[in-house]
Protein backbone atom coordinates (compact mmCIF):
# COMPACT_ATOMS: atom_id res chain seq x y z
CA UNK A 1 0.00 0.00 0.00
CA UNK A 2 1.34 3.65 -0.21
CA UNK A 3 1.51 5.45 2.91
CA UNK A 4 3.02 8.69 3.56
CA UNK A 5 5.67 8.28 6.16
CA UNK A 6 8.24 10.86 8.30
CA UNK A 7 11.70 9.81 8.39
CA UNK A 8 14.42 10.02 10.68
CA UNK A 9 16.34 13.32 8.97
CA UNK A 10 12.35 14.72 9.26
CA UNK A 11 11.67 14.66 5.56
CA UNK A 12 8.28 13.46 4.67
CA UNK A 13 7.83 11.28 1.30
CA UNK A 14 5.24 8.61 0.04
CA UNK A 15 6.26 4.92 0.55
CA UNK A 16 4.84 1.70 -0.90
CA UNK A 17 4.51 -0.58 2.45
CA UNK A 18 3.04 -3.55 3.22
CA UNK A 19 -0.54 -3.40 3.83
CA UNK A 20 -0.79 -4.80 7.68
CA UNK A 21 -2.97 -7.73 8.40
CA UNK A 22 -5.22 -7.50 11.29
CA UNK A 23 -4.71 -9.43 14.78
CA UNK A 24 -6.97 -10.25 17.68
CA UNK A 25 -9.51 -7.61 18.52
CA UNK A 26 -8.12 -5.67 15.23
CA UNK A 27 -9.56 -4.13 12.27
CA UNK A 28 -7.86 -3.12 9.15
CA UNK A 29 -9.42 0.04 7.60
CA UNK A 30 -9.75 1.26 4.16
CA UNK A 31 -8.91 4.76 4.62
CA UNK A 32 -11.18 7.27 2.64
CA UNK A 33 -10.28 10.37 4.22
CA UNK A 34 -7.21 11.72 6.20
CA UNK A 35 -6.83 14.96 8.06
CA UNK A 36 -4.15 17.12 7.84
CA UNK A 37 -3.40 18.69 11.28
CA UNK A 38 -1.23 21.63 12.64
CA UNK A 39 0.01 18.86 15.18
CA UNK A 40 1.71 17.11 12.07
CA UNK A 41 3.57 19.72 11.76
CA UNK A 42 5.13 19.31 15.56
CA UNK A 43 5.59 15.91 14.17
CA UNK A 44 7.84 16.80 10.97
CA UNK A 45 9.82 19.59 12.98
CA UNK A 46 11.06 17.24 15.89
CA UNK A 47 8.90 18.17 18.74
CA UNK A 48 6.85 15.30 18.62
CA UNK A 49 8.87 12.10 18.51
CA UNK A 50 7.56 8.39 17.23
CA UNK A 51 8.86 5.30 19.01
CA UNK A 52 10.70 4.48 15.30
CA UNK A 53 11.56 6.32 12.44
CA UNK A 54 9.95 5.45 9.34
CA UNK A 55 6.46 6.45 10.72
CA UNK A 56 3.27 6.83 8.51
CA UNK A 57 1.80 10.30 9.65
CA UNK A 58 -1.59 10.86 10.34
CA UNK A 59 -3.94 11.24 13.57
CA UNK A 60 -7.20 11.78 11.71
CA UNK A 61 -8.98 9.20 9.66
CA UNK A 62 -12.06 7.78 8.54
CA UNK A 63 -12.89 5.05 5.97
CA UNK A 64 -14.58 1.56 5.68
CA UNK A 65 -13.86 -2.07 7.73
CA UNK A 66 -12.12 -3.57 4.82
CA UNK A 67 -10.93 -6.46 7.00
CA UNK A 68 -11.84 -7.93 10.62
CA UNK A 69 -9.84 -10.08 12.49
CA UNK A 70 -10.71 -12.60 15.03
CA UNK A 71 -13.40 -11.63 17.58
CA UNK A 72 -14.52 -8.19 16.04
CA UNK A 73 -17.77 -8.08 15.36
CA UNK A 74 -17.91 -4.80 13.01
CA UNK A 75 -18.38 -6.27 9.80
CA UNK A 76 -16.88 -5.36 6.21
CA UNK A 77 -17.91 -2.08 4.71
CA UNK A 78 -18.73 -0.87 7.84
CA UNK A 79 -18.14 3.39 7.94
CA UNK A 80 -15.95 4.10 11.00
CA UNK A 81 -14.11 7.31 12.32
CA UNK A 82 -10.97 6.22 13.76
CA UNK A 83 -10.20 7.03 17.54
CA UNK A 84 -6.40 7.67 17.39
CA UNK A 85 -5.78 7.13 21.40
CA UNK A 86 -4.89 3.56 21.73
CA UNK A 87 -6.16 2.77 25.80
CA UNK A 88 -5.78 -0.78 27.29
CA UNK A 89 -10.14 -0.39 28.27
CA UNK A 90 -9.04 -1.81 31.74
CA UNK A 91 -7.15 0.92 33.74
CA UNK A 92 -8.62 3.32 36.37
CA UNK A 93 -8.71 6.10 33.72
CA UNK A 94 -10.24 4.21 30.77
CA UNK A 95 -13.05 2.53 32.99
CA UNK A 96 -13.87 6.52 34.28
CA UNK A 97 -13.88 7.11 30.55
CA UNK A 98 -10.73 8.87 30.28
CA UNK A 99 -9.08 6.48 27.59
CA UNK A 100 -7.41 9.54 26.63
CA UNK A 101 -5.24 9.17 29.90
CA UNK A 102 -4.42 5.55 30.13
CA UNK A 103 -2.17 4.56 32.61
CA UNK A 104 -1.31 1.40 30.63
CA UNK A 105 -1.34 1.78 26.95
CA UNK A 106 0.92 4.79 25.40
CA UNK A 107 0.52 4.74 21.53
CA UNK A 108 -1.08 7.20 19.54
CA UNK A 109 -1.54 6.60 15.77
CA UNK A 110 0.20 9.23 14.23
CA UNK A 111 1.78 10.66 17.06
CA UNK A 112 4.42 7.02 17.47
CA UNK A 113 2.46 4.58 16.29
CA UNK A 114 1.36 4.06 12.46
CA UNK A 115 -1.79 6.35 11.19
CA UNK A 116 -3.85 7.12 8.51
CA UNK A 117 -2.17 8.97 6.06
CA UNK A 118 -2.25 5.59 4.11
CA UNK A 119 -4.59 3.49 1.57
CA UNK A 120 -5.31 1.36 5.15
CA UNK A 121 -4.69 2.07 8.94
CA UNK A 122 -5.03 -0.69 11.91
CA UNK A 123 -6.55 0.17 14.97
CA UNK A 124 -8.39 -2.18 17.80
CA UNK A 125 -12.20 -2.51 17.07
CA UNK A 126 -12.26 -0.13 20.48
CA UNK A 127 -10.80 2.24 18.55
CA UNK A 128 -13.82 2.79 15.60
CA UNK A 129 -16.87 4.95 15.63
CA UNK A 130 -19.18 3.41 13.33
CA UNK A 131 -20.46 6.47 11.18
CA UNK A 132 -23.54 7.23 10.19
CA UNK A 133 -24.66 8.34 6.57
CA UNK A 134 -25.37 11.54 7.47
CA UNK A 135 -21.40 12.18 8.03
CA UNK A 136 -19.29 12.06 5.41
CA UNK A 137 -15.51 10.77 5.62
CA UNK A 138 -14.02 13.92 5.12
CA UNK A 139 -16.05 15.12 7.76
CA UNK A 140 -15.93 12.65 10.09
CA UNK A 141 -11.63 12.17 9.95
CA UNK A 142 -11.28 15.88 11.06
CA UNK A 143 -13.44 14.63 14.05
CA UNK A 144 -11.01 12.61 14.91
CA UNK A 145 -9.20 15.12 16.42
CA UNK A 146 -10.32 18.37 15.65
CA UNK A 147 -13.67 18.11 16.57
CA UNK A 148 -14.04 15.88 19.86
CA UNK A 149 -10.87 17.97 20.85
CA UNK A 150 -13.45 20.97 20.58
CA UNK A 151 -16.30 18.97 22.36
CA UNK A 152 -13.52 18.12 25.16
CA UNK A 153 -12.63 21.01 25.34
CA UNK A 154 -15.76 22.57 25.78
CA UNK A 155 -17.24 20.21 28.24
CA UNK A 156 -14.05 20.67 30.47
CA UNK A 157 -14.41 24.35 30.49
CA UNK A 158 -17.74 24.18 32.11
CA UNK A 159 -18.94 26.30 30.14
CA UNK A 160 -22.45 27.36 30.83
CA UNK A 161 -25.56 28.89 28.75
CA UNK A 162 -25.04 32.56 28.76
CA UNK A 163 -21.96 33.21 30.02
CA UNK A 164 -18.74 34.38 27.58
CA UNK A 165 -16.11 32.61 25.98
CA UNK A 166 -13.51 33.89 24.12
CA UNK A 167 -11.50 31.36 21.31
CA UNK A 168 -8.10 32.67 20.66
CA UNK A 169 -7.00 31.05 17.40
CA UNK A 170 -9.27 30.49 14.05
CA UNK A 171 -7.56 27.57 12.69
CA UNK A 172 -8.43 23.98 12.30
CA UNK A 173 -9.66 23.33 16.12
CA UNK A 174 -10.64 27.01 16.77
CA UNK A 175 -13.17 27.23 14.25
CA UNK A 176 -15.13 23.79 15.67
CA UNK A 177 -14.43 25.14 19.49
CA UNK A 178 -16.35 27.89 18.27
CA UNK A 179 -19.22 26.35 16.71
CA UNK A 180 -19.15 23.52 20.48
CA UNK A 181 -19.43 27.04 22.58
CA UNK A 182 -21.80 28.19 20.92
CA UNK A 183 -23.68 25.37 21.05
CA UNK A 184 -23.35 25.39 24.83
CA UNK A 185 -25.56 28.96 24.74
CA UNK A 186 -22.67 30.97 24.95
CA UNK A 187 -22.02 34.37 24.04
CA UNK A 188 -18.37 33.68 21.62
CA UNK A 189 -16.04 36.34 20.72
CA UNK A 190 -13.20 34.83 18.52
CA UNK A 191 -9.75 36.72 18.15
CA UNK A 192 -8.30 36.23 14.60
CA UNK A 193 -5.59 37.16 13.08
CA UNK A 194 -7.23 38.39 9.37
CA UNK A 195 -10.22 39.55 7.97
CA UNK A 196 -11.02 36.30 6.18
CA UNK A 197 -10.53 34.50 9.21
CA UNK A 198 -12.60 36.87 11.23
CA UNK A 199 -15.38 36.16 8.65
CA UNK A 200 -15.30 32.05 8.67
CA UNK A 201 -15.40 32.85 12.69
CA UNK A 202 -18.55 34.74 12.22
CA UNK A 203 -20.06 32.44 9.85
CA UNK A 204 -19.76 29.74 12.21
CA UNK A 205 -21.38 31.29 15.39
CA UNK A 206 -19.28 33.54 16.95
CA UNK A 207 -21.03 37.05 18.09
CA UNK A 208 -18.47 39.46 17.74
CA UNK A 209 -14.49 39.06 16.56
CA UNK A 210 -11.22 41.23 17.20
CA UNK A 211 -8.80 40.85 14.36
CA UNK A 212 -5.04 41.05 15.99
CA UNK A 213 -2.63 40.65 12.68
CA UNK A 214 0.75 39.47 12.91
CA UNK A 215 2.69 41.45 15.39
CA UNK A 216 0.41 43.02 17.14
CA UNK A 217 0.37 43.44 20.78
CA UNK A 218 -1.54 40.60 22.35
CA UNK A 219 -1.03 43.17 25.92
CA UNK A 220 -4.29 45.50 24.24
CA UNK A 221 -6.39 42.06 24.16
CA UNK A 222 -7.75 42.35 27.70
CA UNK A 223 -9.17 45.97 27.48
CA UNK A 224 -10.76 44.72 23.95
CA UNK A 225 -12.23 41.50 25.51
CA UNK A 226 -13.75 43.70 28.37
CA UNK A 227 -15.16 46.25 25.93
CA UNK A 228 -17.07 43.56 24.43
CA UNK A 229 -18.24 41.44 27.62
CA UNK A 230 -19.69 44.47 29.75
CA UNK A 231 -16.35 45.52 31.07
CA UNK A 232 -16.45 41.92 32.66
CA UNK A 233 -14.08 39.59 31.15
CA UNK A 234 -14.88 36.50 29.83
CA UNK A 235 -15.92 33.62 31.59
CA UNK A 236 -13.89 31.06 29.62
CA UNK A 237 -10.69 31.62 27.51
CA UNK A 238 -9.92 29.04 24.91
CA UNK A 239 -6.70 29.45 24.13
CA UNK A 240 -5.28 27.88 20.55
CA UNK A 241 -2.78 29.87 19.49
CA UNK A 242 -0.11 28.91 22.03
CA UNK A 243 2.60 31.83 22.68
CA UNK A 244 3.67 33.15 25.78
CA UNK A 245 1.83 36.63 24.96
CA UNK A 246 -1.26 35.04 23.66
CA UNK A 247 -1.50 33.22 27.31
CA UNK A 248 -0.43 35.71 29.49
CA UNK A 249 -3.32 37.70 27.32
CA UNK A 250 -5.92 35.24 27.96
CA UNK A 251 -5.42 34.42 31.45
CA UNK A 252 -5.90 38.60 32.33
CA UNK A 253 -8.88 38.85 29.56
CA UNK A 254 -11.16 36.19 32.46
CA UNK A 255 -13.38 37.51 34.50
CA UNK A 256 -13.57 36.74 38.46
CA UNK A 257 -13.83 32.98 38.28
CA UNK A 258 -12.87 32.89 34.78
CA UNK A 259 -11.56 29.61 33.32
CA UNK A 260 -8.30 29.70 30.71
CA UNK A 261 -8.37 26.55 29.08
CA UNK A 262 -5.07 25.51 27.55
CA UNK A 263 -5.59 23.20 24.16
CA UNK A 264 -2.62 21.76 22.45
CA UNK A 265 0.65 21.91 21.91
CA UNK A 266 3.37 24.47 22.67
CA UNK A 267 6.86 24.60 23.14
CA UNK A 268 6.82 28.16 24.70
CA UNK A 269 6.52 28.88 28.56
CA UNK A 270 3.52 30.37 30.25
CA UNK A 271 5.13 33.21 33.31
CA UNK A 272 2.84 34.43 36.37
CA UNK A 273 2.78 35.26 39.14
CA UNK A 274 0.32 32.88 40.93
CA UNK A 275 -1.41 35.83 42.53
CA UNK A 276 -3.09 36.61 39.47
CA UNK A 277 -5.07 33.29 39.60
CA UNK A 278 -5.59 33.91 43.68
CA UNK A 279 -7.13 37.24 44.26
CA UNK A 280 -9.17 36.59 40.80
CA UNK A 281 -10.20 32.73 41.78
CA UNK A 282 -9.40 31.94 38.13
CA UNK A 283 -8.52 28.69 36.61
CA UNK A 284 -6.25 26.85 34.56
CA UNK A 285 -7.47 23.94 32.66
CA UNK A 286 -5.59 21.51 30.66
CA UNK A 287 -7.11 19.38 27.48
CA UNK A 288 -5.66 16.43 25.70
CA UNK A 289 -7.18 15.03 22.81
CA UNK A 290 -10.37 13.84 23.88
CA UNK A 291 -12.45 10.43 25.24
CA UNK A 292 -13.95 8.03 22.93
CA UNK A 293 -17.29 10.00 24.23
CA UNK A 294 -16.22 12.93 23.31
CA UNK A 295 -15.92 11.41 19.58
CA UNK A 296 -19.06 9.63 19.66
CA UNK A 297 -20.80 13.06 20.75
CA UNK A 298 -19.04 15.16 17.88
CA UNK A 299 -19.92 12.43 15.36
CA UNK A 300 -23.75 12.61 16.64
CA UNK A 301 -23.09 16.86 16.77
CA UNK A 302 -21.75 16.70 12.92
CA UNK A 303 -25.36 14.23 12.07
CA UNK A 304 -27.47 16.95 13.49
CA UNK A 305 -25.51 20.05 11.89
CA UNK A 306 -24.57 21.26 15.00
CA UNK A 307 -20.73 20.91 14.30
CA UNK A 308 -19.85 21.68 10.42
CA UNK A 309 -16.59 21.02 9.25
CA UNK A 310 -15.12 23.71 6.96
CA UNK A 311 -13.13 22.00 3.99
CA UNK A 312 -10.35 24.33 2.80
CA UNK A 313 -9.06 21.66 0.11
CA UNK A 314 -8.24 17.96 -0.60
CA UNK A 315 -5.30 16.47 -1.82
CA UNK A 316 -4.29 12.73 -3.02
CA UNK A 317 -1.82 11.25 -0.66
CA UNK A 318 1.37 12.80 -2.58
CA UNK A 319 -0.02 16.04 -1.81
CA UNK A 320 1.13 16.26 1.30
CA UNK A 321 3.41 18.77 0.75
CA UNK A 322 1.18 20.84 -0.68
CA UNK A 323 -0.85 20.69 2.40
CA UNK A 324 1.65 20.79 5.03
CA UNK A 325 2.92 23.81 3.64
CA UNK A 326 -0.14 25.23 3.25
CA UNK A 327 -0.65 25.10 7.09
CA UNK A 328 2.67 26.34 7.34
CA UNK A 329 1.92 29.72 5.93
CA UNK A 330 -1.45 29.76 8.29
CA UNK A 331 -3.36 30.25 5.04
CA UNK A 332 -5.51 27.36 5.57
CA UNK A 333 -9.17 29.00 6.17
CA UNK A 334 -10.89 25.62 7.98
CA UNK A 335 -9.48 22.16 7.36
CA UNK A 336 -7.58 20.22 4.70
CA UNK A 337 -7.44 16.40 3.69
CA UNK A 338 -6.01 14.00 1.86
CA UNK A 339 -8.20 11.46 -0.12
CA UNK A 340 -6.33 8.17 -0.51
CA UNK A 341 -9.04 6.00 -2.05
Amino acid sequence: MRAIQVQEDLTVRGSDVDTPRPGQGQALVRVHAAGVCGTDLHIVDGMIKPDAYPMTLGHEAAGVVEEAGPGVSLAPGTRVAVFNKLFCGACEQCLLGRQNLCAVEPGQLGFNRDGGDAEYVLAPERNLAVLPDAVDFATAAVLTCAGMTAVHATRMSRLESGQTAVVNGVGGVGILVIQAAANAGATVIAVADADDKAELATKHGAGDVIVLGRGDDYAALPDAVRARAGGRGADVFFELVGTTDTMTAGIRSLAPRGRFVSTGYTDQSLNLHPIEFILSETSLVSTVAATRTDLNDAIAMAARGDLVVPLAGSYPLDGIDDALSALRSRSVLGRQVLLPN
